[in-house]
């Protein structure tokens, strides 16, 4: 092998090394940073399917240690992880607005309301503000939705 060849070589493979570790350690970065965010999954699911089947079948006490258990544990991993967004945490404060305007509650009934609409912009980010039916309707359709699956 000529010196030239033997150059180009250690170039190339120089080159190669170093682009290399950088690509792979930016997919690294990527899978490590999914990987972070399906852990979430399976406790936020959980909690939201309890939550969701003590709304539509206990009583109003029980649905509301249901739903107010959802509410703590979405936003506890809202605190400790910044990079974490709860959607469901709409769904869950109309829940909570619904199972207060049932016990006769409509103090925190408006309050659970306006934490939803609150939480419903941050998702949506639109400027038309939804009605207290509208959002009692879209928690309707989507607990119909998942009856039917």
């Amino acid at each position: 092998m000529t010196r030239a060849i033997k150059i180009t070589f250690i170039m190339a493979a120089t080159l190669g090394l170093g682009f290399g570790g950088y690509l792979g350690r930016r997919s690294a970065i990527q899978i490590g940073d999914s990987l972070k965010s399906i852990q979430y999954i399976a406790p936020t699911k959980t909690v939201s399917d309890f939550a969701r089947t003590q709304f539509m079948r206990a009583d109003t006490d029980h649905a509301r240690q249901a739903v107010m258990l959802q509410i703590q544990l979405l936003e506890q991993l809202e605190r400790v992880d910044k990079s974490f967004h709860a959607d469901d945490l709409a769904f869950a404060y109309i829940r909570l607005a619904m199972i207060e305007e049932a016990a006769g509650q409509p103090a925190a009934e408006q309050r659970a309301l306006a934490q939803a609409r609150v939480r419903h912009r941050q998702m949506h980010s639109r400027n038309d503000e939804l009605t207290d039916e509208e959002l009692r309707n879209a928690v309707k359709r989507s607990d119909g939705v998942k009856d039917n699956l």
